[in-house]
């Protein structure tokens, strides 16, 4: 059977990811959906339609949740071609949208998912959500971890300092107040972060951070490394002893599991919806939002140097554990039958 993914144009986000990753392991054809705003206009309306008027017989389509709401006017045909919604993360929790439309996409997320076949979601917390948000049966869900790629195992900074990577599709969304606020309450060790961003980022935003550091006497520990290529992305990485991130989310970890792979420890705030990624002996998972917890993480690890050692191994041991793009590959194609 052939597959073809339907998703978004722009740079790919964490959904796109995802999904894109999936659709590699199908050797499916990607189809980009132009899609200029967070919420459809006739523009992305049309630019499904005619992506799926030009379906061939004997395709099956994927739609990614990027671009699932351009698709809103077809919804009475996704049953009929089989449509399979790949979903990384629901609309109801995807902070860096403004509230009004996070809204409206959720609503229209909702009505989609009442209605596709099969739903392909990312991780077992995002596959409740559905499920409770969208009152659909959770035997129509299934949960398709990504695989994640062969990576160097990262050999760390080995100055006196700390380095700390927070890497994120976008600034916008990712909590990085809540990072820069527990780090600032960090005064006397030594330690220094960097923040990166793929193109797209909202300039106000990453403004405001910086601002942000300036209040709180931090500036000179931050590094904004904006829209990095692929050889400086992969540097950060090599030079980190620290992957950290703030914000909580329902979809897969995919940075964190880059993390792990590369054997770097992990302080997050994801609560129990990341544990099941993280073992304790990896890493450490704050509540969600809890600033002072985080911060008390991020003590441990920046000031104990043996501790940050044995965790980065056991972090490379859990990567190396992760799932294997051929067992995901083989669970895809069962789930798509």
């Amino acid at each position: 059977m052939r597959f073809i993914l339907f998703t978004s144009d722009q740079e790919p986000a964490a959904a796109d990811a995802y999904a894109r990753r999936l659709a590699g392991l199908l050797d499916a054809a990607v189809v980009p959906i132009a899609s200029r705003a967070s919420v459809p206009d006739v523009a992305a309306y049309d630019a499904a339609r005619a992506a799926w008027d030009a379906l061939e017989p004997g395709t099956r389509p994927l739609i990614a949740d990027a671009v699932l709401p351009a698709f809103a006017p077809l919804a009475p045909l996704l049953s009929a071609r089989r449509v399979a919604i790949v979903i990384h993360e629901p609309f109801s929790s995807a902070p860096q949208l403004p509230e009004a439309d996070r809204q409206l996409l959720a609503a229209v997320e909702q009505r989609m998912l009442a209605l596709a076949p099969l739903i392909v979601a990312s991780s077992e917390a995002a596959a409740d959500a559905i499920a409770a948000e969208a009152a659909v049966p959770r035997g129509r869900i299934a949960v398709v971890e990504p695989p994640t790629p062969e990576l160097a195992r990262a050999h760390g900074s080995a100055g006196h300092a700390t380095m700390i990577f927070a890497p994120g599709w976008r600034i916008s969304g990712h909590a990085h107040d809540v990072l820069l606020a527990s780090l600032a309450g960090l005064p006397d060790l030594e330690w220094r972060l960097c923040i990166t961003s793929a193109a797209g980022a909202d300039p106000a935003e990453n403004s405001g951070l910086a601002a942000l550091t300036e209040r709180l006497g931090i500036r000179a520990r931050v590094q904004f490394a904006g829209s990095a290529d692929e050889a400086a992305f992969e540097a950060f990485w090599q030079t980190s002893d620290l992957f950290a991130c703030a914000a909580p989310r329902r979809g897969y970890g995919l940075a964190t599991a880059a993390a792990l792979k590369r054997g770097l420890p992990v302080v997050i705030c994801g609560g129990e919806r990341s544990a099941p990624l993280i073992p304790a002996e990896a890493g450490a998972i704050a509540p969600p939002g809890d600033r002072a917890q985080l911060a008390k993480a991020l003590r441990r690890l920046i000031f104990d140097r043996d501790l940050r050692s044995v965790m980065a191994e056991a972090a490379w041991r859990a990567g190396q554990a992760l799932p294997a793009s051929s067992a995901v590959r083989a669970q895809l194609l069962a789930v798509l039958g």
